[in-house]
């Protein structure tokens, strides 16, 4: 299933126009604070780090509980998942370590996408149709031998956010063992790369970095590898249907 078929051709072209839009605004805004960063005295990032410790130290002082709680529930209902994701490392993987962060990440990814599922497949029903249909996104109707695949596609698929895919797929009536069994393993091997990075980054690991940001571009490599392959298999299904 093709990117204008998850999207619809409207959306789809609304789409690019977005992403576009939204590369040469990010492409205008790092240039000037790259700008702005350079004229900065070294007082500034002095007081700008002791800032970020203390922020980190109020974070810690929450709780991992009140952290992942939040990890669990905001995300299933529009709050960028990458703010947690960036964070969960640097605050918690000193106090729990890094291994028990994964999990908790992981864990949290669970409910959040459990929770999604079930607010736009039986809760807010008509409402999630409406706000997906104001935003350009058309409501397929999956064959049954095409599921796992259109799971798997919408979650590879760049440009709509997290909750979105969640939302799409609970209207779809996708089943919800096919949903969890694909959503959270693809979801989840990002993840955990970038918790890895941000993680080994402020503890000056460089080596663990680096990999995890290789891990990061062989996940995204492989996945446009499988995302053109399903394509292709999908256009010589239609073919032979026909």
């Amino acid at each position: 299933m093709e990117k204008n078929q998850i999207l619809g051709d409207g959306g789809a072209a609304r789409h690019r126009r977005r992403r576009l839009a939204v590369l040469v605004a990010g492409g205008v805004v790092a240039l000037v604070l790259a700008g702005v960063a350079a004229m900065q005295p070294t007082d500034t990032w002095v007081r700008a780090r002791e800032a970020v410790g203390r922020i980190m130290e109020a974070g810690r002082a929450l709780g991992a509980g009140w952290f992942f709680a939040a990890f669990a529930l905001l995300p299933a209902v529009g709050f960028p998942v990458s703010v947690f994701v960036l964070a969960a490392g640097p605050l918690f993987a000193p106090v729990i370590g890094l291994p028990a962060v994964l999990a908790l990440a992981g864990v949290s990814m669970a409910v959040s996408m459990t929770l999604s599922y079930g607010l736009s497949r039986y809760l807010l029903r008509p409402w999630v149709e409406r706000l997906l249909a104001f935003l350009g996104y058309v409501i397929p109707s999956v064959p049954a031998g095409k599921r796992r695949m259109f799971v798997f596609l919408v979650r590879v698929t760049p440009g709509p956010p997290y909750v979105f895919q969640s939302f799409l797929l609970g209207l779809a009536k996708v089943p919800f063992s096919t949903y969890l069994g694909i959503s959270w393993p693809t979801a989840t091997a990002n993840i955990v790369l970038v918790i890895v990075f941000g993680d080994a980054l402020m503890n000056g690991r460089g080596g663990v970095a680096l990999a995890a940001v290789a891990g990061v571009v062989a996940v995204v490599f492989s996945i446009r590898a499988l995302r053109r392959r399903a394509a292709a298999k999908a256009v010589a299904d239609e073919a032979g249907g026909a």
